[in-house]
């Protein structure tokens, strides 16, 4: 049955790494490691959010994915062609804005495409088409210097489009962003993925961005995965908290604590709450079945931000 799994995982990603390692030398001599025993999957026609603390190896993994850096150890496998070896029968099917955009400041942003777009072999419709899914058509002949953060880095994604790539890697795109360019990035990543069927994988720091566009997530620390699992799936496993308010909140405790249940009582203007991290309906029943009944009841469900929270702690207080 689990080779059974594994190989309809296999078939369903288009990226897999496979107990990848990568150590680099700092400018001091000391041995840094960025990537070890790195293994995760990057399902066909997703939104994949690499999430981690900063320096946890997503940089690194992405690059190793372009064939910028070269693993020490582990196997990447991206389309069924092991990369770095193939890597040029798949450069043209991926697309990147890796570490920000970089464009000439005092061309217009088409100028900027077309030479690009010289470079990949592609011609004016291409950038035209490119502008156009970005949303910068209107500024396309406008410099460079005058765009705002927001319209570069939607440059940036269409210079990573211009040959029409199945897979998109966009390191940070939303990083500094003002709400509203952020909402129209994470618009253009589901129209990327709906209207081309294209494949993206975006490392982001803003998890509630993340937790709205992505369908799956994959969380790093020093270099680990600690996490892999579709969004859906994940937030299922987690049940939140269950606020309840009331009088008798030393009986609440009690009755909670017998059963296992993780209780903190938190101080408010209106009294204080009790706050169960298990399933609230099974807490419910317990304290009604002895006599305990609140006077206000919330079910705050997970959020990633709390998921993600929790992975690193854990994982941080589990580590060797």
């Amino acid at each position: 049955m689990s080779d059974r799994r594994d190989a309809n995982e296999a078939s369903n990603s288009l990226v897999r790494f496979s107990h990848v390692s990568k150590s680099f030398r700092t400018a001091r001599g000391r041995h840094q490691v960025a990537l070890e025993d790195f293994s995760m999957s990057i399902p066909r026609g997703a939104i994949v959010g690499l999430l981690g603390p900063n320096g946890s190896g997503k940089t690194t993994a992405l690059k190793s994915l372009l064939g910028l850096v070269r693993p020490d150890g582990g196997t990447i496998h991206a389309f069924g062609h092991p990369v770095p070896r193939d890597q040029h029968l798949v450069a043209r099917r991926m697309g990147a804005l890796i570490e920000g955009p970089a464009f000439t400041t005092s061309l217009t942003g088409e100028r900027n495409l077309r030479l690009l777009g010289e470079l990949h072999g592609t011609g004016r419709d291409a950038v035209a088409d490119a502008l156009e899914l970005v949303g910068l058509t209107h500024a396309a002949r406008r410099t460079y210097s005058g765009y705002s953060l927001g319209m570069k880095q939607r440059l940036g994604v269409a210079a990573a489009l211009l040959s029409g790539p199945e897979l998109l890697v966009l390191d940070e795109p939303m990083n500094g962003l003002d709400p509203e360019a952020v909402r129209d990035m994470r618009e253009l990543l589901k129209r990327l993925r709906d209207e081309r069927g294209m494949t993206v994988v975006v490392s982001s720091h803003i998890l509630a961005e993340v937790e709205l566009v992505c369908d799956w997530v994959t969380i790093v620390r020093h270099g680990r995965v600690i996490c892999d699992s579709g969004i859906p799936e994940l937030l299922a496993r987690h049940s939140g908290h269950l606020v309840v308010r009331l009088a008798d909140v030393a009986s609440a405790r009690t009755v909670l604590e017998r059963h296992g249940h993780t209780v903190v009582e938190e101080s408010g203007t209106a009294g204080l709450r009790v706050t169960t991290c298990t399933d609230g309906a099974e807490a419910l029943r317990l304290l009604t079945a002895q006599g305990v009944y609140p006077d206000e009841v919330v079910l705050d469900a997970a959020s990633l931000e709390d998921i993600y929270v929790t992975a690193i702690r854990d994982a941080a207080r589990t580590a060797p």
